[in-house]
């Protein structure tokens, strides 16, 4: 059974009352309370039934007020308590202290599977705590540390338990102030750790240098199916060695570099990959300055490639002679699901030529062709082209 109380206005004394059926209740197994205002009073009331209670698996706690002294509460209840394996605590003004007290909780917790942190202040001073746990903890599979102000020092301490960590499969660290030096330290722990499956970047700081390392390391790891570099200044030195590291990975199967300016010269280094790699499905290269040459070697790689199904390229420049190259692909190719040109000036030229490269294919579920100045009309006629050449095709246009 479960119960969803998100958005309610809910207080303390709300959850207090909640709290009182928790006790006796034995049906209930999710339990949402987002976007209420819960402070650490009432996280103690639901934390104290969560010692006794046996059923509940899923609480949410996001957007509330719990502070330190409701993750202190919160912390009591995950050492004693033996069901809940997912808890989310997202913005709830947590600091060092209240992440101290959940890692302590965390070495003697065994159920809990996932915990969400997410846009809270932890720092590297919590980053260091729950790094501690995590060399002990053989439960958790999911931590969410995204937004907490987490510098190199902090990543440092994670990647060390993440040496011995065997449990670990999903890592988010996006938008936080990850550099190169801090990257070395992500790079050395994916040498080593054989769990890890998806690693998210996102917005840190980690520049073609840090980038690099992660590429080297990427090479050598076995493990990690999904990588989020998206937004961290990465240029075309960086795409290079990620692009050799694809000849030789294959484990991974979606990478996100959207954002980054790789330019003609990290894309072809890319689709050079792309020739010889055979796990990649999903590649995201939208707003990566990519023109007309990094589209035609993208092409190339198409033509020969039998497994990525995702591209998306909205907001690059690959233009007339991109489109051009690519529905000579698509001609061929057999394995691509989804394809993203939004916003790419293709102009009606390019455009017809991949609509009308659809007609013999019969791969592609969806197209996205917005944003490439054609008018209503031009739109109308492309979309009932489409229609009539691949119907089982959706079109964005």
């Amino acid at each position: 059974m479960a119960g969803s109380l998100a958005e309610n206005q809910i207080s303390n004394k709300g959850a207090k009352a909640l709290a009182r059926s928790l006790l006796v209740n034995r049906s209930l197994t999710t339990l949402d309370l987002r976007s209420n205002s819960i402070g650490p009073q009432g996280a103690k009331a639901l934390a104290d039934a969560l010692k006794i209670n046996r059923t509940l698996t899923f609480l949410s706690l996001q957007s509330n007020r719990i502070r330190d002294d409701g993750a202190k509460s919160m912390a009591e209840a995950l050492a004693a308590n033996r069901t809940l394996s997912v808890i989310h605590l997202q913005k709830n003004t947590i600091g060092p202290p209240g992440a101290q007290q959940m890692a302590d909780a965390l070495k003697q917790n065994r159920s809990l599977k996932e915990l969400m942190l997410s846009s809270n202040s932890i720092g590297d001073g919590g980053a260091k705590a729950l790094s501690e746990a995590l060399k002990v903890n053989q439960g958790l599979e999911s931590l969410d540390l995204q937004s907490n102000s987490i510098s190199d020092a902090g990543v440092a301490a994670l990647m060390g338990a993440l040496c011995t960590n065997q449990t670990l499969l999903s890592l988010n660290l996006r938008e936080n102030s990850i550099s190169p030096e801090g990257a070395q330290d992500l790079a050395q722990a994916l040498c080593t750790n054989s769990t890890l499956k998806n690693l998210d970047l996102t917005a840190n700081l980690l520049h073609d240098q840090g980038a690099q390392a992660i590429a080297v390391a990427v090479r050598e790891n076995h493990t990690l199916t999904s990588l989020h570099l998206q937004w961290n200044f990465i240029q075309a030195g960086a795409a290079k060695a990620l692009g050799q590291a694809l000849q030789f990975n294959r484990s991974l199967i979606s990478l996100d570099l959207q954002e980054n300016a790789i330019g003609d010269e990290g894309a072809c280094a890319v689709a050079s990959a792309l020739k010889a790699n055979t796990a990649l499905t999903a590649l995201y290269l939208q707003v990566a300055s990519i023109g007309a040459s990094g589209a035609q070697a993208l092409g190339e790689a198409l033509a020969v490639n039998r497994t990525l199904e995702i591209l998306d390229l909205r907001g690059n420049t690959i233009g007339m002679a991109g489109a051009k190259a690519l529905a000579n692909a698509l001609k061929v190719n057999s394995s691509l699901r989804r394809l993203n040109l939004q916003e790419n000036s293709l102009g009606m030229d390019g455009v017809i030529c991949i609509a009308t490269a659809l007609s013999g294919n019969h791969g592609i579920q969806h197209i996205n062709l917005q944003g490439n100045h054609i008018g209503e009309s031009g739109a109308r006629m492309i979309s009932e082209t489409i229609k009539t050449n691949a119907p089982s095709c959706t079109v964005e246009m």
